[in-house]
């Protein structure tokens, strides 16, 4: 019986939970004739799995710090995986183990591709350093893995470009919404207004900040959109961000209802009008794909992965011009026709991505090819 590790061990908030959780999902429904070794922390979840031939080999929590990554990745992981006797490793985490078994990455990191200079710039230095210190270790390590899987053909081609990359692979982010458990309308207490939403936490390559510039146009020029942001005041900076909305008088303009539950995001979507994201990195995002599900006209950064995602199912602008924001906003909001057309757009982009069960059977044809089954 073959042995099969899956590292799940930093997979546990954002894509990456969603990746583990639906994979672990489809092979938990499986008859498997391998043994499978799921490696994760303690209380992320995985109650779930219930196949007798999946086992969760539980770490300590300390192993999900990311300042801990280069140990884990170097010598408690490779360590782990001698000692269940692995035949292939499927990595879902945050960087390439250092061994010699078999080894299938998943691809994630958009800091190691085209980063725009005002990420780097608006960076703290603990975050400097811990995104160097990683970039490093992926470059080191890249010529490891048997296969790389990417998310996006734009992706693909820079790694093969930027890092001499044999066997890399596109597997699309699914398009699987979870099915709505709970379709109570949840009272947000939205502003009235042509409701354009950004669900994101902080961080400085979401380039919040361009908001605030947005806003002071939207009240100066006595517009009725209204920003609705989902920050969480749990960083210095997430709390400058929004002191900053009250500072310079644009409540009126940006409202932030903090971070909302999961089950609750299907009703703010249909409470809102549009997706407005000036964000300036992204690897895949599914935010993307979720806002074209629930007919929502979307509005990105004239950027990359943006385009490797919407292709011609966005209205695009400069994400560091608060005035092309706008000017991009106003050219289809409020025209019923362009809306309609860009909404239209959407739905057939959505049919052009796969679902779970078409990445599942995916991964494990590539799982099989390395363990020769």
């Amino acid at each position: 019986m073959k042995t099969i590790a899956v590292n799940a061990l930093n997979s546990n908030s954002g894509g990456g939970k969603s990746i583990r959780d639906s994979f672990l999902k489809l092979l938990n429904e499986q008859e498997l004739s391998e043994r499978y070794v799921v490696i994760a922390t303690k209380d992320v979840g995985l109650n779930f799995i219930t196949n007798p031939n999946i086992e969760i080999l539980e770490l300590r929590n300390l192993w999900r710090l990311g300042v801990l990554a280069p140990l884990s990745y170097r010598y408690v992981l490779k360590q782990i995986l001698q000692r269940i006797g692995a035949d292939i490793v499927f990595n879902m985490g945050d960087l390439i183990i250092r061994t010699n078994i078999k080894q299938i990455y998943i691809f994630d990191w958009p800091y190691a591709l085209d980063v725009h200079p005002k990420v780097w710039k608006d960076m703290n230095f603990i975050d400097r350093l811990n995104r160097r210190v990683k970039f490093f270790l992926l470059k080191r390590n890249f010529s490891r893995p048997d296969i790389v899987i990417a998310q996006t053909d734009h992706i693909k081609g820079r790694l093969k470009d930027l890092y001499n990359l044999q066997d890399v692979r596109v597997i699309n982010n699914a398009v699987t919404i979870n099915p709505v458990t709970d379709d109570r309308p949840f009272d947000f207490s939205l502003p009235i207004g042509t409701r354009l939403v950004y669900p994101t936490v902080y961080y400085p390559h979401k380039n919040l900040e361009i908001l605030l510039d947005l806003g002071e146009l939207i009240v100066n020029r006595g517009l009725d959109y209204k920003i609705i942001t989902t920050i969480n005041p749990d960083t210095e900076a997430s709390r400058n961000f929004l002191d900053s909305i009250s500072k310079r008088g644009l409540s009126d303009a940006i409202t932030n209802l903090g971070q909302i539950p999961l089950n609750q995001m299907h009703s703010l979507y249909k409470k809102c009008d549009g997706l407005l994201m000036p964000t300036l990195l992204e690897s895949f995002s599914i935010v993307y794909l979720e806002s074209m599900y629930y007919d929502l006209p979307v509005f990105t950064s004239d950027m990359w992965f943006a385009h490797a995602v919407c292709d011609s199912a966005a209205k695009y602008f400069d994400p560091l011009n608060a005035e092309d924001i706008l000017c991009a906003i106003e050219e289809v909001m409020p025209n019923e026709a362009a809306k309609k057309s860009l909404i239209e757009a959407g739905s057939r982009q959505l049919l052009s991505f796969p679902d779970w069960r078409e990445n599942f059977a995916t991964y494990q044809k590539f799982i099989a090819e390395l363990t020769g089954t």
